[in-house]
């Protein structure tokens, strides 16, 4: 029993001894790879239109185009104004995967029913979308996006994505057969940022319109493929 013992002791000693000098030797210790693998995720950017300030970077509240003022008339009178300046850039931006083409367009808020309203007396009203009589008999709006002008705002990045992106033609709304106005569109969808300024507006008011504060809410809706 004690030799068995003995033989015992003396081999889990040996086997200590062994593991110790395993460690103790250079080269004999398996250590963790010196080869690592760097990650790295680039998320996909969104596609986005806003009126911003001058600047570029911050968006207005409440854009607001006035027109001038016009006198109580026996005559049809046409007030123009400018949709787009350097307080009010229509800004579009494109950092989406998966875009094929993008179109920003404008549109009275409130459809082919609306009117440009009174504000003292809401039953004083004209229409935007009636090209009767040269406009003259009811109303009408005309969008130029033609007179406007781009400016790229992402610097070198994509100049030469700027072939793709173009203004709208000018156009009156009417009815429902133009009920939207397109103000700029790009047919590729590549990475892209702009705005654009300086867009025609042209409103025939007709004879007789009652004195009053007018306004028609418009909506720039962006849209894509």
């Amino acid at each position: 029993m004690c030799g068995g013992f003995v033989k015992n002791f003396i081999s889990i000693v040996f086997s200590a001894l062994v593991m110790l000098v395993l460690l103790l030797v250079p080269g004999s210790v398996a250590f963790a790879s010196l080869a690592p693998t760097f990650d790295q995720t680039i998320n996909a950017g969104t596609l986005t239109a806003s009126i911003n300030q001058a600047g570029d970077t911050t968006p207005v509240s409440n854009p607001t185009v006035s027109f001038p003022a016009q006198n109580y008339s026996f005559s049809c009178n046409t007030s123009t104004a400018t949709l787009g300046d350097s307080n009010d850039l229509i800004n579009v931006t494109n950092l989406a995967s998966g875009i094929n083409t993008w179109n920003i367009a404008l549109a009275a808020t409130g459809g082919t029913s609306a009117t440009w309203t009174g504000t003292t007396h809401t039953t004083d009203t004209y229409a935007y979308n009636n090209t009767a009589g040269s406009g003259c008999t009811s109303g009408d709006l005309t969008v130029n996006p033609a007179a406007g002008t781009i400016t790229l705002d992402c610097n070198s990045a994509c100049t030469s994505n700027n072939s793709t992106v173009s203004l709208g033609a000018s156009a009156a709304f009417n009815g429902s057969t133009t009920t939207s106005v397109t103000l700029m569109s790009d047919t590729a969808g590549t990475a892209w940022e702009g705005y654009v300024t300086g867009i025609g507006l042209s409103q025939t008011i007709p004879a007789l319109t009652p004195s009053d504060s007018y306004t028609l809410p418009m909506t720039i809706t962006l849209s894509h493929t």
